[in-house]
């Protein structure tokens, strides 16, 4: 009962831009053990686990598809507000920016002004998204979502596609969600080794290029209107995003001790 208990926080907090599973499971004290029985497709002991993960996804994206249709911008503003704070987790244990790491954090931010078309939650276009990039988010969302500090939802983000499952889910969109859910188990599977991998080799390169990126792509939830309730919702999105950050880090200090 514990591991579905788990699972269902993780799932809800995963469906907020800026939360990183990765550390989640770290504090869960789950993560080393976890990605060793994954990469050996030992994973009947988390199966509890990932019903849990489900009901906490199901749970989270039905609540913000809803704020979303009937107050895009307050929900916009809060969501804006964790995602930019995320930046500190990502950035958290990387040396002080160099010329290497400025470039890098540009070279991340351009691409994430060109890849993000039109702002989420004005057109929601849940029956038309190809197949391949509803495998491909799932791929490197779930795949990035498992590496501590790094949030898979900002990769949703960046791919459009982050309204589009919040919807999908809401409105039970089933083949969007097999495509997504078999990109997703794919992404676990395939890519998380090799990710891991690149993460742990160039840390502080992939640190500054993703804080571009969600940096570039944070355009994507900017709200319409700026307004005292908007104004305050990103100030709470922020200090949740910003204050849980910080008690990661230390709850993983500690676990590291």
């Amino acid at each position: 009962m514990g591991l579905v208990i788990q699972g269902i926080i993780l799932g809800f907090i995963i469906v907020l831009p800026g939360m990183s599973g990765g550390t989640v499971f770290l504090i869960f004290g789950l993560y080393e053990k976890m990605v060793k029985d994954l990469l050996r497709l030992h994973i009947r002991p988390y199966l509890p686990l990932a019903g849990g993960i489900l009901i906490g996804i199901f749970g989270g994206g039905f609540t913000f598809a809803f704020f979303f249709e009937n107050h895009r911008d307050p929900t916009a503003a809060f969501l804006l507000g964790c995602l930019l704070a995320s930046i500190k987790a990502v950035l958290r244990g990387c040396p002080k920016v160099n010329q290497k790491g400025f470039i890098t954090m540009v070279l991340g931010v351009l691409i994430g002004l060109l890849m993000v078309v039109e702002p989420l939650g004005h057109s929601i276009e849940t029956e038309n998204v190809n197949w391949w990039l509803l495998m491909l988010g799932g791929a490197f969302s779930s795949a990035a979502m498992i590496i501590p500090g790094i949030p898979g939802s900002s990769v949703l983000i960046l791919l459009g596609l982050y309204d589009t499952m919040l919807f999908s889910i809401k409105e039970l969109q089933l083949s969007n969600l097999l495509f997504f859910g078999a990109g997703s188990v794919l992404g676990i599977f395939l890519l998380l080794n090799l990710l891991g991998k690149l993460y742990e080799k160039y840390r502080a390169m992939v640190s500054f290029f993703f804080a571009g990126l969600i940096l570039g792509s944070s355009r994507a939830i900017m709200p319409s209107t700026p307004n005292p309730l908007v104004v305050f919702l990103f100030t709470a999105g922020f200090l949740l995003v910003w204050i849980w950050s910080g008690k990661e880090s230390s709850n993983v200090l500690r676990s590291e001790d």
